[in-house]
Formats: C-alpha cells, sequence, structure tokens
C-alpha cells in the first residue's frame, strides 16, 4: 500500500521533473528505486550517486555524505552512463529555480488539501467494507499521489539549498556555520507537536489533580481523564482532541501500512507529555526559539560584516539564506502533507482491522497489514479463509524482526540465515574515553546519561538531562527531543527531520554515529559536540 510500484511510481517522475533522468532509463513496471528484502526497504544508492556524477558541483562521493552522513558505503564505480552532459542544462534550469523561489505555493495548495481531507472525514464506523476499500483507493490515487511525488522532488531540491550553503561560507574558516545559520528558522511543520505537547504538559504540571493522575501512570490515563468532573480534566481532554486532531497522523514509522499513530495508540502522546512536564521552562520550545533566532541573527550580521568587501559573495550569501529558510519550512511542511493525506487513507484500512476484531475474526486490528492491499476485496468476502495466511506471515515478520539487516547489500544478497539478531552483541561497547564521529546536525555541547531508547513508546524511561539515543527518528519521535539534553542516532543526514527539528529546538544533536544503539551502553555518561559531530564516551 505504501511502497512498492505506486510509490515507484511518484518517485520515477519526481527524479525526472528535476532533469536528471529520463524516464525511459527506469523499467516500466519494476521496482528500480527501492526494493524490499526479507521484509525490509533498501534504497538503490545507485540512483543518488547517478545524481551526483550528473549535477553541476556534486559528485557520487558527496551524494554519499548527504544521505548516509559518516557511515563508509561500499566505493562508487563509475558507469558511462552516469556522467552523461546532456543533463547539465536541466539540472541548471533546476538549481536556478530553486535558489530563485520566494514561495511554494504548491506546498500551501496540498496543505489546504490535506487540511480539507481531515475535515471532510466521515464517520468510517458508518461505511461499509466496501465503502471502506473504496476510500482508500481513492485517497491514493489522488490526492496523495501527487502530493507524495512533490514531497519526493523536495528532497532533492532541498539538497541543492544545503550545497549551496555550504559553498557560500566555505572560506570562512568554520565548518559549522552551515548548520548554525540553518537553526531557529521558525515555521517548522514537523516541530509544531513540541510546542502544542509543552502546552498540554504545563497544564499538567500547574494543577496537582492532573498530576496525580499523570503519577498513577499512563496505562488508563486517558479514560481516567475523560471520566474527571474537574475543569482542568474537562480543559485538557479539550486541547488534548484539537491535539489529536492537527497531528494524530504523526507516528515513528511512517511509512507503515498501519504504524502506531498518536491518533490510534494514545498512549504515546501521553507518555511524551509526561515527560514534558517533567521539565522546568528553561527547556521550552518557545524559549528555545527566541534564543536560536537572536543567535542566529547575530551569526548573520557577523557573516555579513566579514563579507562586507565582496559584494559577489555577500549576494551570494542572502541569496542562499532566503532559500535555507523556504526550504528548510517547504520540505517539512511537504512530509507534514504527505504524512496528513497518507494517514486519511489507511484510516479505513485500520476501521476494517478493528472491525474484523470487535467479529473474533483477526487478534489485533494491525493484523489486516499481513495482507496484500490486492487481498483486501477477497478478504472482505471470505474474511475467515485468511486466518491462518495472516498467523503464517505474522510467524515470519516476528523472526525477520530480530535480525540485523545488512546496512548494504552490494551485489549478492547475503542468506537471511547469516544475519545477526539485533540483541547480539556484534559490536564491542564503547569503553572510557571512546569518540565515536558522527554528522554534526545541531551545534552545541551536553554531558549527561545516554539513555537507549528504541520505540517512543519507552519514553517515560527518559529522564530529564539524559541524551536520548535512537536508531533512527522520524517526526514522531521528536517530541522526545525537548525532554532530551542532547541526541544521538545511528543514522541521518543534514536535511534529516531529526536534524531539522534539532536545529529549531536547540538541542545538542550527532547524526549518522553507526551502531549507537549498540555501542554505548545504557546509562554511560557521554559528551555530544553536535558541532564537531562526536560522542564522547566517559
Amino acid at each position: 500500500m505504501i511502497g512498492g510500484p505506486p510509490a515507484e511510481r511518484e518517485w520515477k517522475q519526481a527524479l525526472v521533473e528535476f532533469g536528471a533522468f529520463d524516464i525511459d532509463e527506469f523499467r516500466e513496471d519494476l521496482i528500480d528505486i527501492q526494493g524490499m528484502v526479507h521484509g525490509y526497504i533498501y534504497l538503490n544508492l545507485s540512483n543518488s550517486r547517478t545524481f551526483g556524477a550528473r549535477m553541476p558541483g556534486a559528485s557520487p562521493e558527496l551524494m554519499d555524505r548527504t544521505y548516509l552522513g559518516e557511515i563508509e558505503a561500499p566505493p562508487y564505480v563509475p558507469h558511462p552512463d552516469d556522467a552523461k552532459p546532456e543533463y547539465t542544462d536541466r539540472i541548471l534550469a533546476t538549481v536556478q529555480r530553486v535558489l530563485s523561489e520566494t514561495a511554494r505555493p504548491d506546498i500551501e495548495q496540498h496543505k489546504e488539501q490535506a487540511a480539507k481531507l481531515r475535515a471532510e472525514r466521515p464517520d468510517l464506523s458508518a461505511l461499509s467494507d466496501a465503502e471502506l476499500l473504496a476510500r482508500e483507493r481513492q485517497i491514493m490515487r489522488d490526492p496523495y499521489a501527487q502530493i507524495l511525488r512533490t514531497h519526493l522532488r523536495m528532497v532533492y531540491e532541498g539538497s541543492v539549498v544545503t550545497g549551496a550553503l555550504d559553498q557560500a561560507v566555505a572560506g570562512l574558516g568554520d565548518p559549522s556555520l552551515a548548520i548554525k545559520l540553518m537553526g531557529g528558522l521558525g515555521d517548522i511543520a514537523s516541530a509544531a507537536p513540541n510546542e502544542a505537547m509543552w502546552k498540554l504538559g504545563r497544564l499538567v504540571r500547574e494543577d496537582d489533580e492532573l498530576t496525580a493522575e499523570f503519577e498513577k501512570g499512563i496505562d488508563g490515563l486517558e479514560d481516567r481523564l475523560r471520566a474527571g468532573s474537574s475543569e482542568a480534566a474537562a480543559e485538557f481532554v479539550t486541547q488534548f482532541d484539537r491535539f489529536l486532531y492537527e497531528f494524530g497522523s504523526r507516528s515513528t514509522e511512517e511509512w507503515s501500512a498501519t504504524p502506531k499513530t498518536w491518533e490510534t495508540h494514545r498512549r504515546i502522546p501521553l507518555g511524551m507529555i509526561d515527560r514534558m512536564r517533567l521539565q522546568d521552562e528553561s527547556k521550552s520550545p518557545s524559549v528555545q526559539a527566541d534564543r536560536l533566532r537572536r543567535e542566529r541573527k547575530e551569526l548573520t550580521e557577523q557573516i555579513r560584516r566579514r563579507l562586507e568587501g565582496d559584494a559577489e559573495a555577500l549576494a551570494q550569501l542572502e541569496a542562499v539564506l532566503r532559500s535555507a529558510e523556504l526550504y528548510s519550512r517547504s520540505r517539512e511542511q511537504g512530509k507534514t502533507n504527505t504524512i496528513r493525506v497518507l494517514h486519511e487513507a489507511r484510516l479505513p484500512i485500520w476501521e476494517l482491522g478493528r472491525r474484523y476484531t470487535d467479529k473474533g475474526v483477526l487478534g489485533r486490528p494491525d493484523d489486516i497489514s499481513m495482507l496484500l492491499e490486492s487481498e483486501l476485496d477477497s478478504f472482505i468476502e471470505n474474511p475467515r479463509s485468511f486466518v491462518p495466511v495472516i498467523a503464517e506471515r505474522w510467524e515470519w515478520y516476528d523472526a525477520l524482526d530480530e535480525l540485523e539487516p545488512p546496512f548494504f547489500i552490494n551485489g549478492e544478497i547475503p542468506p537471511v540465515t547469516t544475519w545477526q539478531k539485533k540483541k547480539d552483541p556484534d559490536l564491542e561497547p564503547a569503553g572510557a574515553g571512546t569518540v565515536l564521529h558522527g554528522l554534526g546536525a545541531c551545534a552545541g555541547t551536553a554531558t549527561g546519561i545516554a539513555r537507549i531508547i528504541t520505540d517512543p513508546e519507552d519514553a517515560p524511561d527518559l529522564e530529564p538531562g539524559e541524551i536520548l539515543v535512537a536508531p533512527l527518528t522520524d517526526p514522531g519521535w521528536t517530541p522526545i527531543f525537548t525532554s532530551a539534553e542532547a541526541v544521538v542516532v545511528n543514522v541521518g543526514s543534514p536535511m534529516s527531520h531529526a536534524a531539522i527539528v534539532s536545529r529549531e529546538l536547540g538541542i545538542p544533536c550527532v547524526l549518522g554515529v553507526r551502531g549507537a544503539t549498540k555501542k554505548i551502553k545504557d546509562g554511560a555518561k557521554l559528551t555530544v559536540d553536535g558541532a564537531a559531530g562526536t560522542v564522547t564516551v566517559h
């Protein structure tokens, strides 16, 4: 439903619209960009390397660094068709367009479409099974396909902006300048839930009754609050419902068929709010935003003074700063639009799963994720015939979920029997004095206790002042950032969601620290330097 041919078609078209490929370079109705290997989605690195070879001022090695950070990839082997000069003019036209744009009306139009779709959502429980399927399929055709294509194209357009900013400040002797100049922009869609959660956390912190309910634990918390008779409980529930309406589509696995969204799994955002209520006012997202805006303004003025004697360099800087603001905001809004629309397509399937769970056919609503989209019609006709199929697929899924897939597949796929288990001690824990290297995403230093969290449902385990160490971070993770002193992530790039949100919150962040969740012991003392991209184990 989420990947496969439908997404592949839009991705291919996005690359063609950028100007880096011709459509006939891709195989029709075959997967060239993303692949499924034993249940894990892989991206074809050769495509981004070809993109780098064809784009003026870029290279395959630069693309590796952009998307992989400090993770070492297999060496690039040139292909005769990679660096074709006929693509140069097309790509330069795109670069010129991107760096000259002052607005993205298409993103705003898609934002309105997503909001309208949410506002017009029918009562799904009143729809027939066939009507639920029809709604999912209609949304996936329109508006999802076009919105997805725009988001995918913007990923590549955003790389133009980050490269131009790096180039504009390259001669100033501070490699962290580009990162610092991209912080404190404000109006970042994926950071908006943090502010809303913070306000909910303040409601709890300022009321003894709400605090007492949260102190009892997250299990059963929503039911207790909705049953409460106090004005504070009623106000919290009203604001929480408003929060779910606006941000309920977010999750930590936003491209999955049935992710644990905040709307369907409400204990997750409640757990995040529980952590936020413990923070003092200095951690407020608005306080941090004001500080970052001041620092960014001061830094920008310093750079302008240094470039006063070079009118061309100063003009280049001003133009790139405008582009960085526009594209940081637009990229995150584009992803938010995509996920919000996708959520409206997935909810009918979730309702179908819930419905057949209530009937006793399924064991839980997400059992339906074990079916192919093309099997859903047959499932409706004879649901019980799929029970053994679902059980068998879950057995495979659970077995594969215990394995650590190889990060790169270069040539032959290693037999699944050779894959290590995720809990195997395949990486030696980093000892005292070890310095782990990654990609600095937000400048600043912090020292604290490491807390390894692989599932945001474990957010209540994160105590104030601790350093979050996570495998990856979709926007559904980012509210946890507010409760962390710093963030260390196994994977990531300068324009990833974790990077953009950490810069908005002013939290030191290092991405692309391969194996961090295994190399760093839970409870170890760390120092994170977000400018240098280092994590020191004490």
